[in-house]
């Protein structure tokens, strides 16, 4: 979300509170994943956080999650390289009402494409700014919320 800041139209509305979605995110770069943690972690967010695809798989199928956040570049783990595509869609399949925030330092034409046929998807370019991100996810809760009022 290039340019994106409380100064230029990004502002958040809501004070730091208790947030019922879960977050689970996902990045190679531990400064990436920890950063992103504490950013949403201080403004009230349940956060835990994986390094790999195999960790992230693990944690989605022993916890219950709202919304994931996933770099798209993970690299292959004990051998297996698994894309952030492919993890994006073993975490819906295992969190049918969950949306996802695909993260990418390499922004492509073809990315908007690709996410915007799934309507559970959303694309950030890195770096990506903190005000921005959790505006972001306060309307994925709220969009969550209007499809599954059990959240």
């Amino acid at each position: 979300m290039p340019g994106e800041d409380g100064r230029n139209g990004v502002n958040e509305t809501e004070p730091p509170g208790r947030h019922p979605t879960r977050i689970l995110i996902v990045d190679a770069y531990g400064h990436s994943r920890e950063g992103l943690s504490a950013s949403l972690r201080g403004a009230g967010w349940s956060v835990e956080t994986a390094a790999g695809s195999g960790e992230a798989i693990q944690k989605a199928k022993g916890d219950r999650f709202g919304l994931a956040i996933i770099d798209l570049d993970l690299p292959p783990a004990h051998g297996v390289a698994a894309s952030g595509w492919d993890l994006a869609r073993i975490f819906r399949a295992l969190h049918p009402v969950a949306a996802v925030i695909l993260v990418t330092a390499e922004w492509r034409a073809d990315l908007e494409g690709e996410v915007e046929r799934h309507g559970w998807l959303r694309l950030v370019e890195k770096p990506i700014n903190p005000t921005a991100l959790r505006v972001l996810v306060r309307a994925l809760e709220s969009e969550r919320a209007r499809r599954d009022p059990r959240t």
